[in-house]
């Protein structure tokens, strides 16, 4: 039987370089060390949750240091946003300069160039009536006093 397909056997010294796709069963530590932190961190939590439920006033005191971080976080926040602002409207500003100098500096060379346009319009014209027409029209009468002459004195 020639025309069997042979399966691949298994080879040792190739690299998978995707295990995932591996047939071998996948390894199980990273998933187990990962739920035992978790749990492990819950736990801590809820181990100063209950610390801190049964000391109200060491509550209190970690109450407003956090409270006095937070009022500095939203200083910090409010102060970089307002560097924000400001450097966003010296942009626009920045921007608005540019468009100016550009439209200064195009505006005049457009017009010139309307200008040309205009102007190589106006020779095209003046070529075209006072050249170009006279020369046709002599051409197609020089062709036509050609055909008579050859309508007249036809050689046979």
């Amino acid at each position: 039987m020639a025309d069997e397909i042979t399966l691949p056997q298994n080879y040792p010294d190739v690299e998978n370089s995707r295990p995932e796709l591996s047939a071998k069963p996948a390894d199980k530590r990273p998933l187990i060390i990962g739920i035992v932190v978790a749990v492990v961190i819950i736990a801590i939590f809820g181990g100063i949750g209950a610390w801190l439920f049964y000391h109200p006033p060491a509550a209190a005191v970690l109450r407003d240091i956090f409270i006095i971080f937070l009022g500095l976080g939203v200083f910090l926040i409010i102060l970089l946003l307002i560097i924000l602002v400001v450097i966003t409207a010296y942009l626009v500003i920045k921007v608005n300069d540019l468009v100016q100098l550009l439209d200064r500096e195009v505006r005049p060379v457009l017009n010139k160039l309307q200008e040309t346009t205009t102007t190589i319009g106006g020779t095209a014209t003046f070529i075209s009536e006072k050249a170009v027409q006279p020369v046709i029209s002599t051409a197609s009468m020089a062709a036509g006093v050609n055909a008579i002459f050859r309508a007249l004195f036809k050689r046979k």
